[in-house]
């Protein structure tokens, strides 16, 4: 999948390696749910159990004009009205409109794919880039939904974000 500055395209286990290396950003381990003590094999064997999984997909950011991994977009499907999506960006890709363009391109999958009318994200209140990312893909924060969240046995504000599957 190709749209703008990122494309989508399935996880490798090849991919391993550099998925763990990026978990030791400080603004991966800040902003997301990720484990700093996933292994490559964690990772293997995750990728395994997603490749036969129908209710959750996950997908490499591709720079489109390097074609280096620049991230992670994951996303699940936890009823039958709405699926639910994360994604990071490593260091060096941050910031040049990457994100936005994965959410977008995972929107058209998440619609081409599975029959669910929303989809929804949640970001750390203090993560302001992604919160944005959010925003120019087409999401709208839904401050009523605003929680805080416990992540590894601390307090997470989440700030929740949501789009209807097809634009409007």
């Amino acid at each position: 999948m190709t749209d703008g500055p990122a494309r989508l395209r399935n996880w490798s286990p090849a991919d391993g390696a550099w998925y763990v290396a990026q978990l030791s950003d400080p603004d991966i381990r800040r902003f997301t749910t990720e484990r700093p003590t996933t292994t490559a094999d964690d990772f293997r064997s995750a990728l395994e159990r997603l490749n036969r999984r129908s209710d959750q997909a996950g997908f490499a950011i591709v720079d489109a004009i390097s074609g280096e991994l620049a991230g992670n977009m994951a996303a699940d499907r936890p009823d039958d009205e709405t699926a639910d999506i994360s994604y990071w960006i490593a260091p060096g890709f941050r910031g040049r409109g990457l994100a936005s363009h994965a959410i977008r391109q995972m929107r058209s999958w998440i619609a081409d794919n599975w029959q669910v009318r929303r989809i929804d994200l949640w970001t750390h209140a203090e993560n302001i880039a992604s919160q944005r990312a959010a925003e120019n893909a087409g999401f709208h924060h839904e401050p009523e939904r605003d929680e805080i969240k416990t992540i590894g046995g601390q307090p997470w504000p989440a700030r929740w974000y949501s789009c209807a599957v097809r634009p409007d």
